[in-house]
């Protein structure tokens, strides 16, 4: 039988400091396009209600450079309803993917994932889901910009067809 082997005191392996990782330098596209955006704006247009019906909406929207520009942030507040619509909307560009990163959080809770690979023929498409305690849903963004107005519309895939849900002019 062996004699049971006492532990024997192992000091630590010192550790040398890591190097500090080079900062990932923020896209020049994001105060582009920010610059472009940038500015309050007034909005009219309809939401539609999924019966056939729609209702008029109005709403403010200011969009702004932020976090050392790289994000662009836009807040968005409906006027009129009985519980103002509100939601932020962050995007930002990955210069390696060449591809628009879009986050929008709502006050409702809901929120929604987006991307885009930028302008086409004028006209921005963001493509993702939206998620809220009703579950998840396929969605898409459109936008024009010119000059100072912003045209934007949104669909929404229920029942595996596309179905318009607002529609809105906003002008700086």
């Amino acid at each position: 039988m062996q004699e049971p082997v006492e532990p024997q005191f192992v000091p630590p392996v010192p550790q040398r400091p890591l190097p500090h990782p080079t900062p990932v330098p923020v896209s020049a596209e994001i105060a582009t396009q920010g610059k472009l955006l940038a500015g309050t704006y007034a909005c009219k247009g309809n939401r539609q209600l999924g019966n056939g019906a729609s209702t008029p909406l109005q709403a403010s929207l200011v969009v702004k450079l932020d976090l050392d520009n790289a994000w662009i942030v836009g807040a968005w507040t409906e006027k009129g309803t009985e519980k103002t619509g509100k939601f932020v909307d962050y995007r930002t560009f990955d210069d390696v993917a060449k591809q628009w990163t879009r986050v929008q959080l709502v006050s409702d809770a809901s929120h929604s994932v987006l991307t885009s690979t930028g302008e086409k023929a004028g006209e921005w498409v963001w493509e993702g889901v939206a998620s809220s305690a009703r579950g998840t849903v396929t969605v898409r963004h459109h936008e024009t910009l010119k000059g100072k107005e912003l045209k934007i519309w949104g669909e929404a895939q229920l029942g595996g067809t596309w179905q318009k849900s607002y529609e809105a002019t906003c002008k700086r």
